[in-house]
């Protein structure tokens, strides 16, 4: 298994991501050629014996799994946990496990190659992710002991969540560049109508809140119908990376992430029909 370690004591742990930028859609799971050169040097993957850290080495990170020759580091897994937290509607604390975060990063690993050979995708303009991010302050459970309505509210927010500005609305503006490509790729001919858009708000999402006051609908029905048509083609599109998994080079190097395998429709991604 490859690691990543330091033995100076004044080198800095921390890493200076490129979060999700649209011009680095997959680009973001690879590292330089010489890393994986020095993987492919090795006899056979995670049957090797990793050689001993030297007196004092803290391993950073570490290659969990690669896929078709990009790699997915365990801080991937660690940040794609935090961003779980923008994902209200069907991911609880207790199922944002790193197994199933390592899940989501594979099957969203395999539409982004898969993006890069099909026809091109429309890209959203900044004032559509904005206009999105604003929506989605009104549908997090937890944004509103936060007040997330207000700019003091929502920053508060995001410091509590460890995440930035910056990064919401790049992550949200790759979920919406690979929904663009699900819709178009799975759900040509699906049609949501606003009837079934009421019946999701009124018995889904309304009883998630609980005690606190429901958004307006009007505000909420674009990433309901989102919603509705990713459930729609949640077993095309399941079936579809399952296949890329069989035709491709599929591999989780760390044991404690389990097996490869697919989201499923349970969990809020790209993949399972919930993006």
């Amino acid at each position: 298994m490859l690691k990543l370690s330091r033995t100076s004591p004044g080198y800095s742990t921390s890493r200076n991501h490129e979060r999700y930028g649209l011009s680095m859609v997959v680009g973001r799971y690879r590292v330089c050629s010489l890393v994986l050169a020095m993987m492919m040097a090795a006899s056979a993957w995670g049957q090797q014996s990793a050689a001993p850290l030297p007196p004092g080495a803290v391993v950073l990170d570490h290659v969990v799994a690669v896929i078709n020759g990009s790699v997915i580091l365990e801080s991937d897994v660690r940040e794609e946990m935090r961003y779980a937290v923008l994902q209200p509607f069907s991911i609880d604390r207790t199922r944002n496990t790193p197994q199933r975060a390592l899940q989501r990063l594979i099957d969203r690993a395999l539409i982004l190659q898969q993006m890069k050979t099909a026809d091109t995708v429309t890209p959203p303009t900044p004032e559509e992710v904005k206009q999105r991010v604003q929506q989605l302050k009104g549908v997090i459970p937890e944004c509103a002991q936060f007040h997330c309505e207000t700019e003091a509210g929502w920053q508060a927010f995001l410091k509590a969540k460890g995440l930035t500005e910056k990064e919401v609305e790049e992550h949200w503006a790759q979920r919406m560049l690979i929904l663009s490509f699900i819709q178009s790729r799975f759900g040509s001919g699906v049609r949501i109508t606003p009837a079934e858009i009421a019946d999701y708000y009124n018995k889904t999402l309304v009883p998630q809140l609980h005690d606190q006051k429901p958004p307006p609908l009007a505000t909420v029905s674009s990433r309901i119908e989102e919603i509705l048509l990713q459930q729609r083609v949640s077993s095309l599109l399941l079936e579809w990376l399952q296949s890329l998994k069989s035709e491709g080079s599929v591999s989780i190097l760390d044991p404690a992430y389990g097996k490869v395998g697919t989201t499923g429709a349970g969990d809020d991604s790209e993949s399972g029909g919930q993006a």
